[in-house]
């Protein structure tokens, strides 16, 4: 049985189910001014494989996946690369049931950087706070490799209109307060990063964020006070910041000293992963460190901002010395309890703790939902651990909940539900022949008031194919290997959106999409498309001239001939009914009207659908 049409069903059925929640296909692009009111993921960026041309030439935090002994692997969660094209999937010693390879992603990889900055924008989140650990700031080569992903995020918020911000961790190591002012610098100055509007502002001035005092012996309340006011007062202007503190849930327990500084920054977000496992822990939780943060911090008009997160897990990187499955996902309840806790405490906006970290399964992103979509060898926390089935994009719609809750365009519900999807999901299929055998699968949900989707892969200069938007799936065959640059719109007069490039692998062929014959005097001027009954075709001759209509399926089978003869110049119009030559109704897909004359052709994609 092919594992994966009961998937793809089960997508089917959710992308037709009817949402009280808006679905739109243009999200807006996410404010920088003002950290209130955003939720956005902490992202680690460190996942490294030793053949990803990065500048850290080895594994790195995925554990040895060259082999497969369990002791050397240091990953909860395997993750959803069927978005991924072949150049950015990397080969390890493991593999799936069916004894195909089980390849991984590198952080290295600028395209996966910023595929996963699309991924925060389709499930309208609004960005990311970028880890950089401040006590690896002395290799020179851990550095560059963090480098190479602060750039691929800060060009992935600028194309995908997201937002992003600096995040040191590490703050109690030696030569912190130095190397996180060098560092600020650097960034500031040598990679650009406040050029352009995608870097997270706050309060007027950009916003950076320290983590982990309080947490470690080292880092002092002196050197907190050395870094807040440097930040706030004694750096030149053009490094002036706003500060976020990431501190220990017993932050406001500390001496008046550490209190003294703590009111002295603009934010502070209280780290909560694996304080509590279930309603009961989350409630004496909420009731006796974010109740009484949150008051301390609005009597000082300083941001509060709650960590919130899926679940945890750490068996394989502490050796198989703790529980599997430590605190469960619960299908998504578990983040929600702690979602709809946040917000009904007043809380503007929400840190979610973390994009892609699956070292502690904390992870948001797509990941695999069942044991056939992980590698056989070894311990892997699959989405349906919990004995629920769920999508692998099903905790990225949970923060997209979360976001339009925050944002007051649905109302706050105790339970989770069915969270809204994403605006749309492309699988590849590799061409792997001398035909073109290569494919796309789109994955979409109905959207509000619309009735089709229009779908370029040539960068937004045509758009040949249109899906009635209520079916679910759509697909585009016959592609050669290479990479088609993908947008799409409900029509013409609609906002294009970028879907990114998707790469197939295989032998190359040029993108063949419908085109007007520079030296045809034939220009089609309307047709319908979607259509239920009947497609109306209207087009317009320059000079008289013999011509044939006929309609073709996509794999260039006529189907019917609609028109055959000698007409006039001016406007004509013809009507496909949806039958072939044999007035046999033809299945719900796409089909390509061909118009040709004497002195040339021209061709539209026009698609039938069952209403």
């Amino acid at each position: 049985m092919n594992s994966s049409k009961p998937v793809l069903l089960f997508l089917l059925l959710l992308s037709l189910s009817l949402f009280a929640q808006p679905v739109r296909l243009n999200i807006p692009p996410a404010d920088n001014k003002s950290f209130r009111g955003k939720v956005m993921f902490g992202y680690q960026g460190w996942f490294a494989h030793p053949n990803d041309n990065s500048p850290r030439p080895h594994y790195w935090h995925w554990g040895n996946l060259s082999t497969t002994d369990p002791s050397k692997l240091h990953v909860e969660m395997y993750p959803d690369l069927r978005e991924f094209g072949k150049k950015e999937k990397y080969a390890t010693g493991y593999s799936f049931a069916n004894g195909k390879r089980a390849p991984v992603f590198s952080s290295g990889n600028r395209e996966t950087v910023i595929r996963h900055m699309k991924w925060v924008r389709d499930y309208n989140t609004d960005g990311v706070f970028l880890q950089r650990f401040i006590s690896e700031y002395g290799d020179r080569v851990v550095w560059r490799f963090r480098d190479s992903v602060t750039a691929a995020i800060k060009e992935g918020c600028e194309k995908y209109q997201r937002l992003w911000a600096i995040m040191w961790d590490g703050v109690g190591h030696k030569d912190a307060v130095a190397n996180i002012k060098a560092d600020w610098k650097n960034l500031v100055d040598n990679m650009g990063i406040l050029n352009k509007s995608a870097y997270l502002r706050h309060d007027g001035l950009p916003l950076i964020a320290l983590w982990g005092y309080t947490f470690y012996n080292d880092a002092t309340v002196s050197e907190l006070e050395a870094l807040l006011d440097w930040f706030q007062k004694s750096a030149p202007s053009k490094y002036r910041a706003k500060v976020m503190l990431g501190l220990n849930d017993n932050w406001f327990n500390k001496s008046s000293s550490w209190r003294n500084a703590f009111g002295k920054a603009q934010v502070i977000s209280p780290w909560s992963v694996g304080r509590y496992r279930n309603q009961s822990g989350y409630n004496t939780y909420r009731t006796n460190q974010i109740n009484p943060g949150k008051s301390w911090c609005d009597s000082r008009r300083i941001l509060y901002v709650p960590v919130i997160w899926p679940g945890f897990s750490w068996y394989n990187l502490k050796g198989r010395t703790t529980p599997k499955n430590e605190i469960p996902r619960q299908g998504g309840n578990f983040y929600w309890m702690q979602s709809h806790g946040a917000v009904t405490a007043g809380n503007p906006t929400i840190y979610i703790a973390m994009f892609d970290e699956l070292d502690e399964a904390t992870s948001m992103f797509k990941t695999a939902e069942r044991a056939s979509q992980s590698p056989a060898q070894g311990y892997w926390l699959n989405l349906n651990a919990d004995g629920k089935s769920l999508p692998s994009d099903w905790f990225l719609r949970c923060a997209g909940k979360t976001a339009q809750v925050i944002r007051g365009t649905i109302n706050a519900s105790s339970s989770l539900g069915t969270p809204p999807p994403g605006i749309m999901t492309i699988r590849p299929k590799d061409n792997e022949g001398l035909s073109p055998n290569g494919s796309m699968d789109f994955i979409f949900p109905n959207f509000n008031n619309k009735d089709a989707i229009e779908i370029s892969i040539d960068g937004g200069k045509t758009y040949p194919y249109t899906t009635p938007d209520n079916v679910g799936t759509f697909k585009i065959s016959r592609l050669g290997g290479g990479t088609y640059n993908v947008f799409v719109r409900h029509d013409s007069q609609s906002p294009a959106v970028d879907m990114g490039p998707v790469y197939i692998d295989g032998p190359s062929r040029a993108i063949t999409t419908p085109h007007r014959n520079s030296s045809s005097p034939v220009t089609i001027t309307y047709a319908s498309s979607p259509f239920k009954n009947s497609a109306k075709i209207v087009f317009t001759l320059s000079s008289a001239s013999k011509v044939t209509v006929m309609i073709y399926d996509l794999s260039g089978q006529k189907i019917k001939t609609l028109l055959n003869q000698n007409i006039n110049p001016g406007q004509h119009r013809v009507y496909w009914d949806g039958n072939n030559d044999n007035n046999t109704p033809t299945s719900s897909g796409l089909y390509t009207c061909i118009i040709t004359t004497t002195a040339g052709s021209f061709t539209r994609n026009i698609c039938k659908f069952k209403g």
